[in-house]
């Protein structure tokens, strides 16, 4: 038995039932190898992670939000519907694309989202509020 003593294990497979069970608002993924999940209404906080080891992961939550969002659009996370706000992707794609066309990185992830998120039919259009 691993050592779990914010019983965080549990949390997370809670998280992953309401994703698959199509519950609104909720998402999970890996970001710099720390499982994290994300709640949008939550009194324990919005996102919540724990990793004795986890010195490389962003302490702001915004952050740790933007690259989920990022993450469920490139599907290496997912996501239940109603889960991001639509506000938030398009602020996203307007910092991205606001790079100078040199900047390849940012300016693909402004298309990716667009795509994604934004575009009429986008797949994951019912995943924003």
């Amino acid at each position: 038995m691993a050592f779990d003593p914010f019983s965080i294990h549990d949390y997370h497979d809670k998280v992953r039932a309401k994703i698959e069970a199509g519950e609104p608002g909720y998402a999970q993924s890996v970001i710099n190898e720390v499982l994290v999940s994300y709640e949008a209404a939550s009194f324990r906080g919005p996102v919540y992670a724990y990793d004795v080891v986890a010195f490389g992961t962003p302490a702001r939550v915004s952050v740790l939000l933007d690259l989920m969002i990022i993450d469920v659009a490139r599907s290496e996370g997912i996501a239940s519907p109603r889960t991001f706000t639509r506000a938030r992707v398009e602020r996203l794609v307007a910092d991205f694309s606001s790079f100078p066309i040199t900047y390849l990185k940012p300016r693909r992830r402004a298309e990716l989202l667009q795509r994604f998120y934004l575009d009429n039919g986008a797949p994951g259009g019912g995943l924003l509020l």
